[in-house]
């Protein structure tokens, strides 16, 4: 017998999700056209889900390949459909679009409230979870600990590795600290980009883009000194600049999720 060739596997992906609240393909095309001019770096060849719960029967009933060539048209690449009607699956497949089962949220997940523990405008992202497999679920850090306390402790406990970083992260560059958290002792430039599979501590003026938990894990979180950020994403869940409440813009603070939704509060010194 010939040695396989291939192996399928169940997985867990961070996805972004294309929630519609209207139907109206021409409005969504002008309105996200305009969101990707601020962050086209962001939307380029990123996969989407799109869900349709917003809407009803008849607001489903639209023309699936029309949506996805507007997306396509923007390098935005449609994966898959969530929450639909199954009148409406036969239209699914005329659009080359799949139908994504809804994932599974374990009984067991912590809940994130703040400000103990770890919101987004008319194009939201969240993570999807399919097939997902068996995990080992991450360590809570504690947002209310102050941000050097928290990178001091996961390093001392020697179970997830601190990157750090003793200098501004220029316009251009990307850090990345995998598989723990990501702690910058400068600042972060504008066009800068920093990513960490958990916590992001960023001891000066946050200009650039922070993305945290990039893998999935929604009790990350996101501390800076200066919050003047483009855009901050925990688990895929993002916000960008003018996104923003302007009371935060220039503070001390830090991000979290609360019911898969980023909020912000300030830090207090």
């Amino acid at each position: 017998m010939d040695k396989p060739c291939f192996e399928l596997k169940g997985n867990m992906f961070t996805l972004t999700v294309l929630q519609l609240f209207d139907n109206d393909l021409k409005l969504l095309e002008t309105q996200l056209t305009e969101r990707v001019k601020m962050a086209p770096g962001f939307f380029n060849q990123t996969p989407v889900v799109i869900d349709l719960h917003a809407l009803n029967e008849q607001q489903q009933n639209l023309d699936f390949f029309d949506l996805r060539e507007i997306l396509l048209s923007l390098s935005i690449i449609p994966v898959g459909v969530k929450g639909a009607l199954p009148a409406v699956k036969p239209l699914l497949e005329a659009g080359d679009l799949a139908v994504l089962a809804e994932a599974r949220h374990s009984a067991e997940k912590t809940s994130v409230a703040p400000p103990s523990e770890p919101e987004i405008p008319v194009l939201e992202n969240e993570v999807t979870e399919e097939q997902k497999p068996e995990m080992p679920t991450p360590e809570i850090q504690e947002p209310e600990t102050n941000p050097r306390e928290a990178a001091e402790t996961s390093a001392s406990l020697g179970t997830t590795p601190t990157k750090v970083v003793k200098q501004t992260i220029r316009s251009g560059r990307q850090i990345y600290a995998r598989g723990g958290d990501l702690v910058i002792t400068g600042s972060v430039s504008a066009g800068a980009e920093v990513l960490a599979d958990g916590n992001i501590h960023v001891y000066g003026t946050l200009r650039g883009r922070a993305m945290a938990g990039v893998q999935g894990d929604q009790s990350a979180a996101i501390f800076c000194h200066s919050l003047q950020s483009e855009l901050v994403s925990i688990a895929g869940i993002y916000l960008l600049s003018e996104d923003i409440p302007e009371d935060k813009i220039g503070a001390p603070v830090q991000v979290y999720m609360h019911n898969e939704r980023l909020e912000m509060d300030h830090l207090i010194a």
